[in-house]
């Protein structure tokens, strides 16, 4: 009877520590699974804030972007490098991401004068395809495209990516 009550309490014992070993495991995997949760919501934040610098060049002509993707809006700066003309513009834009497309404002000064231009840029294979076509004059200092559905992104100046140092 002794030994049959030994290894009952031998049975008991392992009743009670593989639960207890089954729960320290479960939690263990939950914090792991939290602290991954962690990381990747980190991770994405830090994308989601992170500048990202273009330059294209076209002709003699030269365009320098910073593009900052944050809470779903874009912001950024640009430069535009005419050396035939010994003129630049410097500017900055404010837009949305609509599937590969940024579609943006930006706002610009070229010699003592302002202006607001929508600019369109298909996103394709990393590199920034800006879109031309035809434009209408809301008023003395803003133009947008007549027909957003009609832009050719395949004519103009082509970005792909390099150092923000400018």
């Amino acid at each position: 009877l002794y030994k049959a009550n030994q290894h009952i309490q031998s049975i008991m014992k392992n009743y009670v520590l593989i639960p207890a070993i089954m729960f320290s495991l479960f939690s263990c995997k939950q914090n792991s699974d939290k602290s991954a949760e962690k990381n990747l919501t980190g991770d994405s934040q830090q994308l989601e804030n992170l500048e990202t610098c273009y330059e294209a060049v076209h002709g003699q002509d030269s365009v320098k972007l910073s593009v900052i993707y944050s809470a779903g809006n874009i912001t950024g700066s640009l430069l535009y490098n005419n050396p035939q003309s010994s003129n630049f513009s410097t500017g900055t834009f404010t837009g949305t991401k609509s599937g590969d497309t940024l579609k943006l404002l930006s706002r610009t000064a070229t010699g003592g004068n302002i202006s607001f231009n929508e600019i369109y840029l298909l996103n394709k294979s990393g590199k920034l395809y800006e879109g031309i076509g035809e434009v209408e004059k809301i008023n003395d200092s803003t133009t947008v495209f007549s027909d957003p559905t009609k832009i050719d992104f395949n004519k103009s100046f082509v970005f792909s990516k390099t150092e923000c140092n400018f």
